[in-house]
């Protein structure tokens, strides 16, 4: 059986989110289109068999009023489902907290862009539409068949859980790697900003891989975490943001994780490390930065590596967990403050009033 090369790339989150409109991924994808990836990066992906991401955001202007910030925070436009094709991936999956932002039928117009733009889609539940049932991304290569399923795992008010449970998930995996298809499951789960998997992420992780996957690509954190053997299969906990604004310093860079199959089995693996440049578009490390990434790589990597040394990464998990909050709403406000003159003066009310609309759950 021949080689099977895949890349698995983070978040792609096509649109301005809240504190970048005007100035984030929408306006600069609308500058450059198809060349917001550069050709390098393209080169890279469209080396590999297969390239995988998780796409979110919806792309779709159904329900999108320009100068309502509800309306257009975090999406994108309907051509860009053809971009992310011409980048060269080739299957994304929908399960995540943040496809049903704009609602059902924004969503679904999502899924038909993609598959419309020739990607195949994961995780958007029965027939693509939303419905409870699993559906499968099969991409047919020389003399196999790589199925990708997704789910997501977050309890959130616009999160899709892939239209399937964890179990059923596990019985999908036996069922596909018993007819020998390479299985690979996307997942969104864990912490945001945790640069380390918690428990409950490792036992889900290793019984995906035993119930027969071969490779676990994780995403929400919108960090790196580490990548370990386990068994015969790999399990990516956090990719990072491929595609994202960024105003956090560890959420501006990420890697995409090149594997190397044969039989189902992962034979290597390796990863690029990938930083943003000042609007939002992905670059491959260089010089001093690489080295210090590779560095940061491996130590989160190694943090899986025996179980002693994870057991002391959990004792200060919770403290960590609970600064990373007043973290993030600090540099937020100071990002906000820096770029006060880039955003149009009609969302500032917009974007005050925000918090509470958070608090009263009417956002």
């Amino acid at each position: 059986m021949s080689d099977c090369r895949i890349v698995c790339l983070g978040d792609v989150m096509c649109g301005d989110s809240f504190y970048t409109i005007g100035h984030g991924v929408d306006s600069a994808i609308s500058k450059y289109s198809r060349n917001f990836i550069q050709p390098a990066i393209v080169d890279y992906i469209k080396s590999h068999n297969v390239a995988l991401c998780n796409v979110e955001c919806a792309l779709s202007n159904i329900g999108r009023r320009e100068n309502i910030l509800r309306t257009i925070h975090m999406r994108g436009r309907p051509q860009t489902a053809k971009y992310i094709a011409d980048w060269g991936i080739e299957v994304a999956s929908v399960a995540n907290n943040h496809i049903m932002e704009h609602g059902y039928d924004a969503a679904v117009d999502t899924v038909k862009s993609l598959q419309k733009a020739g990607i195949q889609v994961a995780g958007a539940g029965k027939d693509g539409v939303f419905l409870p049932g699993v559906q499968v991304a099969e991409v047919p290569l020389n003399d196999q068949i790589v199925s990708v399923l997704g789910i997501c795992l977050l309890k959130e008010k616009y999160a899709y859980d892939g239209g399937i449970d964890l179990d059923e998930l596990l019985r999908m995996v036996k069922h596909l790697s018993s007819q020998g298809r390479t299985v690979v499951v996307s997942i969104h789960w864990g912490d945001e900003l945790m640069d380390r998997p918690n428990i409950h992420q490792r036992k889900i992780g290793r019984s995906i891989i035993d119930a027969g996957a071969s490779l676990v690509a994780g995403h929400h954190p919108h960090v790196v975490q580490g990548v370990e053997r386990y068994g015969k299969g790999l399990i990516a906990y956090s990719l990072g943001n491929f595609v994202f604004d960024c105003f956090l310093e560890d959420t501006s860079w990420s890697m995409a994780l090149s594997i190397t199959m044969s039989g189902g089995d992962v034979v290597d693996w390796s990863y690029v490390p990938l930083v943003k440049d000042k609007e939002h578009r992905p670059l491959f490390a260089t010089g001093d930065r690489k080295t210090s990434l590779d560095a940061e790589i491996r130590r989160r990597c190694d943090l899986l590596a025996s179980e002693s040394s994870y057991d002391r990464s959990q004792e200060s998990y919770e403290t960590d967990f609970s600064s990373r909050d007043l973290k993030l709403r600090r540099n937020q406000y100071v990002w906000l403050l820096k770029n006060v003159l880039r955003i149009k003066p009609v969302y500032w009310p917009q974007i005050l009033w925000r918090p509470i609309q958070r608090r009263t759950k009417i956002w």
